[in-house]
């Protein structure tokens, strides 16, 4: 009898070991899923409690750090100590129970300046990719958050500016995690910089605020943010193009920071550079202009002006309507990074002419002016015209080689401003009151 209690207790066991593991990482209460840029080829080392899981077969694997993984017909290849596991589902680095002692170093995460070693939170999952392996790390919003407020401000700046942007963070990331399956480590979301990047004030700014989110109607918002207004935030559709109710316009005095450096930028581009951009060919870009901006100063039309030197024609070109699909493109149209569409443009080509009426005119290009030489009329055509002076001659572009760009803020203007934030919480304003003055009509609690 002994004997056959034995044989079930043994069968037992071998059945409940052959039962598939539950593959969803540890519970978190709000999970959040980012996707992280390793290299083609990474490792990692687990400290803590965790397992490594096979999804093919949802079994357990046993472990010795570190783990490596690469790609192979397309499928996951996991190397951990002389044994090697392919899997066409990939793997799995499951948190068995949260702890704030457990964390995953990933040999080589993808960062401006090269690739770095970088600790993080929460489980993994590694999956075939295009042609190497895809890693996302899950792990909850509270979690995520500690990677995430240091790496857009400064851990250094006043704790209700840092609570005001936890807030932020949680509320934008909850909205985006309803919309999409994963969120990305960089700007295209938010900046995660994972364990490594945590800092005992914004952990505070976090634990201070947990579960508190910017809410409209009872819903968390879209709590878009940047690093800098230039004066005034805008509305969303002047931006972008939809009406977002909670993203208005506000004058915003406190963005204007003594140490705030993105007042009074310039970025500068070479006429062929943006004529390229306009596609032309036989025709050069003899004038760029601001036609139409909001109250809030933001550029939503530049009208460039091409010429034909062989037609001696003019034709205007609209950059909204024919090549910019929406006000924020204007960063990046022109071949030339601007830190914001608040901006004015110049030509270095700004002349001073007399019209026949004996009238004094500053126009910013010459090309197809009609010129009254001493042997009769002509059509200024050439790249440049020359002047005789007393003692030489000097030769004047007759349109700009280069364009220069000027502004102020940096960022999209939608939401909150992070310098403006520094400033009202260096003022004394409390991080609700700063959530409340960049997002219209919003209640700051904590939902259940």
């Amino acid at each position: 009898m002994k004997r056959l209690k034995q044989w079930w207790i043994v069968s037992l066991i071998g059945f409940l070991f052959l039962l598939p593991i539950k593959t969803e990482a540890a519970s978190y209460p709000t999970p959040v899923k980012v996707k992280l840029l390793p290299t083609t080829t990474f490792s990692a080392t687990v400290t803590g409690n965790y397992r490594l899981i096979n999804l093919d077969s949802n079994q357990a694997i046993s472990f010795t750090n570190p783990i490596s993984f690469s790609q192979s017909n397309g499928k996951v290849v996991a190397t951990t100590g002389t044994k090697t596991y392919s899997s066409s589902s990939g793997f799995m680095i499951d948190e068995v129970t949260r702890s704030d002692l457990n964390e995953v170093t990933i040999s080589n995460i993808k960062q401006t300046k090269g690739s770095v070693a970088v600790k993080y939170r929460g489980s993994f999952t590694i999956v075939p990719g295009a042609t190497s392996p895809d890693l996302f790390n899950t792990l909850d919003i509270e979690d995520y958050l500690k990677g995430v407020v240091p790496g857009e401000m400064p851990a250094s700046w006043p704790k209700e500016a840092l609570k005001a942007q936890a807030v932020a963070a949680r509320s934008y990331a909850y909205t985006q995690m309803k919309k999409t399956s994963y969120l990305q480590m960089t700007v295209a979301s938010q900046v995660y910089g994972g364990k490594s990047k945590e800092h005992s004030n914004t952990n505070a700014a976090v634990s201070e605020t947990a579960g508190i989110y910017a809410t409209y109607n009872n819903q968390p918002i879209a709590a878009y943010f940047h690093s800098s207004s230039g004066g005034y935030t805008e509305n969303s559709e002047n931006v972008w193009s939809s009406v977002v109710p909670y993203i208005r316009s506000v004058a915003d005095p406190y963005d204007q920071h003594p140490s705030n450096p993105h007042y009074g930028w310039t970025a500068s581009a070479d006429s062929s550079t943006i004529a390229s951009k306009f596609k032309l060919t036989n025709e050069r870009l003899v004038a760029l202009r601001v036609t139409e901006r909001t109250q809030a100063g933001s550029v939503q039309q530049v009208q460039a002006i091409a010429y034909n030197p062989t037609t001696a024609q003019k034709r205007t070109i609209n950059t909204r309507t024919t090549f910019v699909s929406s006000p924020d493109s204007f960063r990046s149209f022109f071949g030339v990074t601007l830190k914001s569409i608040s901006f004015n443009i110049k030509g270095n080509a700004n002349v001073k002419i007399k019209r026949a009426d004996g009238s004094e005119q500053t126009v910013d290009h010459v090309a197809g002016y009609k010129l009254q030489t001493v042997s009769g009329e002509t059509t200024i055509n050439d790249l440049n015209i020359s002047v005789r002076t007393k003692d030489t001659t000097i030769y004047y572009p007759t349109s700009p080689t280069q364009f220069t760009f000027t502004g102020n803020g940096w960022g999209h203007r939608l939401g909150m401003s992070q310098w403006g934030a520094r400033s009202m919480a260096e003022k004394g304003f409390k991080y609700d009151q700063i959530l409340k003055h960049y997002y219209k009509g919003i209640e700051v609690k904590k939902l259940n």
